[in-house]
């Protein structure tokens, strides 16, 4: 294991990294990297175990991990920016920038209702599905298509890549830009955040970590994504290749109202919309509860009702926001009360319970160690 901290943290971060390199022993990953700012400075870095199982290569602090849900965090970063600039209103329906998209029972459908996951267009990832991405605008046509399950804002049920396509479509409709240029340019390279890739170029792909699952509903998604093909796409709910450090330093400048390095990338008041708490109850027939703003998780609750897991942990409160990536592979927050911005990732899915157990372990000792 390799690992950086502050000077006078040592003592502090030990149960951490007792935590950390106890995890990747285990086997519930092969490799992983974390990263913990707080009150600006890093004061914890550590990455450890390979990014292959047969442990030919070891992690390093660049290696790039595939995060998927956790995109959808930069996505709404995106949309809030659009906003801020008066390009989109949250208020307005889909349909007034993509005409399109209003039929079938959509027309009332508003970007707030898809931020919410309310917009009654959830798609689950299929064989079929994951074949259509490979087809250039083919994943913002078919949600164009679709008939919603309910009507808008009635019910909450997660939108695991549909929403996204419709996000992405609006930042191409007004910016004139795709979203992974969109991304890329308003966001990950003028925050230097030089080991993130909106889609993973294929000239990258033998040196990023491969993705793995210890739970068998989830080994089909670990194989389409190790596909370099896949891999390469841009799906604006779920592709984003990126490492502990850069997502860290994303929730940072959420974390100093949307400044970095003297450059602002969102107004405060853009930040406290969209992590403002807009949501809470049943996330669908799941039995589970979920807590929203616009577009990132609010943190506070324990999702399932018989068991105390608290992913973002023990402590979070409605002032951390953050999103986390599918089958506990990653996950970055930020805490505007603790000044804590954290960020995790791994090539080894979990089932939900599991995953979120890994999380909540190392979310509890990070606020123990601040």
């Amino acid at each position: 294991m390799t690992a950086l901290t502050l000077p006078g943290y040592e003592a502090r971060f030990s149960r951490l990294a007792e935590i950390f390199d106890g995890q990747i022993a285990q086997g519930l990953h092969p490799g992983a990297q974390i990263c913990v700012r707080h009150r600006g400075e890093i004061v914890f870095e550590r990455w450890g175990g390979h990014r292959d199982s047969a442990r030919r290569h070891e992690v390093d602090r660049d290696t790039m991990f595939m995060v998927y849900s956790s995109t959808k965090a930069f996505t709404a970063a995106c949309v809030h920016k659009l906003a801020d600039e008066g390009l989109l209103d949250l208020d307005q329906p889909v349909a007034r920038y993509w005409p399109a998209f209003g039929v079938k029972g959509k027309e009332g459908i508003t970007i707030a209702h898809v931020l919410l996951h309310q917009a009654g267009i959830p798609r689950k990832g299929s064989m079929a599905e994951a074949l259509s991405w490979l087809v250039p605008g083919e994943g913002a046509r078919r949600a164009a298509r679709m008939t919603p399950i309910h009507e808008p804002g009635a019910r909450c049920v997660y939108h695991s890549f549909t929403g996204g396509f419709v996000l992405g479509e609006l930042i191409r409709r007004v910016s004139g830009v795709g979203a992974a240029r969109y991304l890329e340019e308003n966001f990950l390279k003028p925050l230097e955040m030089s080991h993130s890739h909106a889609g993973l170029p294929l000239r990258d792909y033998g040196r990023a970590s491969r993705l793995y699952s210890a739970d068998p509903d989830q080994k089909g998604a670990a194989r389409v994504f190790s596909n370099p093909l896949h891999r390469s796409l841009y799906l604006p709910a779920a592709s984003l290749n990126s490492t502990a450090r850069d997502i860290s330093l994303f929730y940072q400048m959420l974390l100093d109202g949307g400044i970095s390095g003297g450059t602002r990338y969102l107004s405060a008041a853009a930040i406290a919309n969209a992590t403002k708490l807009r949501y809470e109850g049943p996330d669908g027939d799941s039995g589970r509860t979920v807590r929203w703003g616009y577009g990132f998780v609010i943190g506070g609750y324990a999702p399932f009702p018989d068991k105390d897991i608290r992913h973002m942990g023990r402590r979070a409160t409605e002032t951390t926001f953050g999103h986390a990536g599918q089958g506990g592979c990653s996950i970055g927050w930020a805490d505007t009360s603790a000044r804590l911005a954290f960020s995790f990732t791994c090539n080894g899915f979990l089932d939900l319970e599991h995953g979120y157990r890994r999380f909540q372990a190392l979310a509890d000792a990070v606020r123990d160690a601040v």
